[in-house]
């Protein structure tokens, strides 16, 4: 999945009154992720089916997905069975096919009930949902996830931050609003909550409505002064409205924070922008 270079990718999803696009940095992929169909029950013989037929993997990485697929389809037992969907989900994790890195863990959530794989069944759609491209697919990743969050939510409804993902997946779906007051419920109970401010910020990003991403960003540094996407969106926000100093010192915070990856790449590409 990671390749030379990272750009700033808009997504288009559905508002109350208008198209929302949200700027994330991600790689860029363009080739559709594999595995997209759900496992529907313990004996079903269809996940990871399309393995085989995947874009950009490894010829390496691609044998031992191979190899590990037979070895789940031909399990005879539920120990064996999982050990094997394990292992194709840690393969696809590898070469970035989230879709269906989430699809094997799930088969643990199908398998063995309860919160705990729920949760990272929830949590592995999820990931596949924010860094899909295609609508549909974006579309289809949100409900899965949405799935498994209400059902954690069900046995232990404290779990706010699985809540303020749950409403991202409504932000999505039919109802994009639901979506925006769960968030916003989410901070009444929690002020702090960093995860619901992030997702404010997102929010008022794909809106347009920057200054009021910048007060969410702002809110989220002073709450979490090591987290560099707080300081990248505010940068851009401020970069967008012209206010290039104070964009230049955001930007340059990332970088002090001593991490590397797509934020750092682009933060240095912003900073280019702003020194020409």
């Amino acid at each position: 999945m990671i390749k030379s270079r990272v750009f700033l990718l808009l997504f288009i999803i559905a508002s109350t009154v208008l198209l929302y696009t949200m700027p994330r940095y991600v790689v860029n992929n363009t080739a559709d992720e594999v595995g997209s169909q759900p496992p529907s029950s313990k004996s079903d013989n269809q996940p990871g089916e399309d393995h085989e037929h995947a874009f950009n993997i490894p010829d390496e990485v691609a044998l031992k997905i191979n190899e590990f697929y037979d070895s789940f389809k031909n399990a005879n037992n539920q120990e064996k069975r999982l050990i094997f969907a394990d292992s194709l989900a840690k393969a696809y994790k590898t070469v970035g096919k989230l879709d269906s890195l989430a699809k094997y863990i799930e088969i643990k959530a199908i398998e063995i009930p309860s919160l705990e794989n729920f949760l990272l069944a929830g949590d592995g759609y999820y990931e596949a949902f924010n860094f899909a491209v295609d609508q549909s697919k974006r579309n289809y990743l949100a409900e899965k996830a949405r799935t498994y969050f209400d059902r954690v939510l069900e046995e232990n409804p404290a779990l706010l931050d699985v809540k303020a993902k749950l409403a991202m997946t409504h932000v999505v779906g039919s109802n994009p609003m639901r979506g925006i007051l769960m968030l916003r419920e989410i901070l009444e109970q929690d002020p702090e909550n960093q995860l619901a401010i992030y997702n404010l910020g997102m929010l008022s990003i794909t809106s347009g409505q920057l200054e009021k991403a910048i007060g969410h960003f702002k809110r989220l540094s002073s709450l979490a002064p090591e987290n560099p996407e707080a300081y990248f969106y505010l940068g851009y926000c401020l970069f967008e409205l012209g206010k290039l100093d104070e964009s230049k010192s955001n930007f340059q915070k990332v970088l002090s924070l001593g991490i590397s990856g797509d934020l750092v790449i682009a933060s240095e590409d912003y900073l280019e922008r702003i020194n020409r």
